[in-house]
């Protein structure tokens, strides 16, 4: 994998999967083989989409996410109430994909610092174009990859609460739990907390 698909990682696949991750979760638990979690992905359809292929596609983009975090991150998803599951989730695709946090970092942290009340329309065109120089590859993936990966972040971003909705983008507060925190200490990614809250 280049370095550029690897900083966009699964950007392209959708936003935080908020009612197919839990699904994806537990079947990671409760599966005993690959075999056994593709038959549930996909015969089973547990994900209840149309296609078999979209349900996979998906439940791979979650796996990819939550499976590096071990089995106690993913026991701990599995049963957390909704503000606690939408900031793991949060926390996991911040992990996986670095684009996501260099742009709460770049973007919304520093929106935020100069009292800006939105993310403008372009700010990830213009992220994307602080970055040209610095990641290799990017100048070579197609301009509809870079769209849809700006899609995806702002769709994640409205999904766990930094912003109001995708038209607007009006920032929302957001305060880290302390079981977030301590997580941010077990994966020894404690720089990530000013990232997560979007404060200096």
């Amino acid at each position: 994998m280049t370095l550029a698909k690897k900083y966009l990682a699964d950007l392209t696949s959708g936003g935080l999967f908020l009612p197919e991750s839990r699904v994806v979760a537990e079947l990671m638990l409760a599966s005993d083989s690959e075999a056994e979690w593709l038959a549930r992905v996909t015969r089973s359809n547990a994900l209840q989409k149309r296609s078999g292929q979209t349900a996979l596609r998906y439940a791979r983009t979650i796996r990819r996410r939550l499976e590096p975090l071990g089995q106690a991150y993913i026991e701990e998803l599995v049963g957390a109430h909704d503000g606690l599951y939408k900031q793991l989730l949060m926390l996991s695709a911040a992990l996986h994909t670095p684009a996501l946090a260099d742009f709460m970092a770049d973007v919304v942290k520093e929106s935020k610092r100069i009292y800006r009340p939105d993310i403008n329309a372009n700010a990830w065109e213009q992220f994307m174009d602080s970055k040209y120089r610095h990641i290799e590859g990017l100048d070579r993936l197609s301009p509809g990859t870079i769209h849809k990966s700006g899609v995806s972040v702002i769709r994640i971003l409205v999904e766990a609460g930094y912003l109001s909705d995708n038209r607007q983008r009006l920032l929302q507060p957001v305060y880290l739990l302390p079981e977030t925190k301590r997580w941010l200490i077990e994966l020894q990614r404690e720089e990530l907390e000013p990232v997560m809250e979007c404060t200096l």
